[in-house]
């Protein structure tokens, strides 16, 4: 219809040749011109109620994926009141924590989550504190009530929300630790007596060791025969062996049952290792320790159990070992770890097996010893942030960093484990 007036007016322009017709021609451009305005604007404005039914669309979706993850979650959610006394929303979880059978049942029930939700109600001031100071609450454990009557942990994660500066109730998810505080209930009873056992046993064993210790001396002292003699070394030497059970089991005992996160400090490495190797060369006088590199002035990250790391190394050295053992120690500084090898001349420990001999009860099938020596380096070595590793000693040439020279050995071995430990430095 427009064309057909624009058209009109061109053609009365045409015939008065005035100022009307000027004016005619002048008012038919502008509509025109109008014209087309509007027909951009039409075409904008269906583009944007396309584009507006598509974000519509798209928030209905993302309405329907929130409403299905927040009806499905395992964990209870909930969004209280400004004054944080009742739920104005909740989750099928979160109600069925609390035992009701839906939420509905759940937020009309509760008209005082103080009194009618928390066990403790100075526990829930402490809960509204800490959301109303800090804004916010992670890992905040309590007891709540369920319809039932069942007392039950739980664990919230909460935030303060506000509307306008002022606060507007609280929003947190919360889970059901209950088991879970179970089991760490047991577990730290467990611990405590199996302490008390430990030192129990300890002492008992203990005395009954120095006693059989005292009556072999005194018989070596009078017996000369040879035969006599070695029998009274083999004594000597179990209970030498009882000691040293004993003293793998005190400190398995405290690795296993010490905090979670052992404070740990910078231990002079040097005084350690020279410590434990002195003990084992009046240990086994048969066996030779032979020291490769200096022994390193430095301090690695560990504590006082450090030195039971290089005890069981050194010994489990010897004790896999027929003939006179030749062990050898090479100490490798680097600048934030140090390595300490320690190379037998025994039989070897094959490759399917150097990670399981860590394990918990691990032992070779000669072995007299309780499985859990290399055990416990494991897992004090883990508690160190070290590592860790077995090699094969025909393979093993050990390169000195300063140098860069290969650090000598004193025999020629065609069988044996090396253990290689890492620490890092303090």
């Amino acid at each position: 219809m427009t064309a057909d007036i624009l058209t009109q007016l061109r053609q009365l322009a045409v015939d008065r040749d005035d100022d009307l017709g000027d004016l005619l021609s002048t008012a038919a451009d502008r509509i025109a011109t109008q014209d087309d305005r509007i027909a951009e604007l039409q075409t904008e404005l269906e583009e944007t109620n396309e584009g507006m039914v598509a974000l519509t669309l798209e928030l209905q979706e993302a309405e329907q994926r929130y409403r299905s993850l927040f009806e499905n979650a395992v964990e209870g959610i909930y969004k209280t009141t400004p004054d944080g006394r009742r739920y104005v929303l909740a989750n099928k979880s979160m109600a069925e924590i609390l035992g009701y059978d839906a939420p509905e049942a759940l937020q009309e029930a509760v008209t005082d989550i103080g009194e009618d939700v928390f066990l403790d109600p100075d526990r829930y001031e402490t809960y509204q504190s800490r959301l109303r100071d800090a804004g916010a609450i992670e890992n905040f454990e309590y007891q709540v009530q369920r319809a039932d009557g069942e007392v039950r942990w739980v664990r919230d994660n909460a935030r303060t929300l506000s509307d306008d500066g002022s606060p507007s109730g609280f929003r947190g998810g919360v889970i059901d630790v209950t088991e879970l505080r179970t089991y760490e209930t047991r577990l730290e009873r467990t611990n405590e007596e199996l302490e008390a056992l430990n030192r129990l046993v300890r002492h008992d064993i203990s005395n009954d060791v120095q006693v059989i210790q005292a009556f072999a001396e005194r018989l070596d002292e009078r017996l000369v025969e040879d035969g006599e003699r070695e029998a009274i070394e083999k004594i000597l030497s179990a209970t030498d062996h009882i000691t040293d059970l004993t003293e793998n089991a005190r400190e398995y005992i405290e690795a296993v049952t010490g905090d979670d996160d052992p404070e740990l400090e910078p231990v002079d490495l040097c005084q350690v290792l020279a410590y434990e190797l002195d003990r084992q060369r009046d240990a086994n006088p048969h066996a030779r320790f032979e020291l490769l590199t200096d022994l390193p002035a430095v301090a690695v990250r560990a504590n006082e159990m450090l030195g039971s790391i290089f005890r069981n190394l050194l010994g489990n050295a010897v004790e896999h070992n027929d003939s006179d053992p030749v062990v050898e120690i090479v100490c490798i500084v680097h600048a934030d770890s140090v390595e300490i090898h320690v190379a037998d001349d025994g039989p070897g420990i094959p490759p399917d097996r150097r990670d399981a001999i860590f394990g918990k009860g691990e032992q070779s099938l000669d072995s007299e010893g309780t499985g859990i020596g290399l055990y416990l380096v494991d897992q004090l070595v883990s508690l160190y942030d070290g590592e860790i590793h077995v090699e094969d000693r025909a393979e093993w040439s050990p390169v000195d960093p300063q140098t860069g020279e290969p650090v000598e050995t004193t025999v020629e071995a065609d069988s044996g484990s090396v253990f290689v430990l890492r620490l890092a430095r303090a």
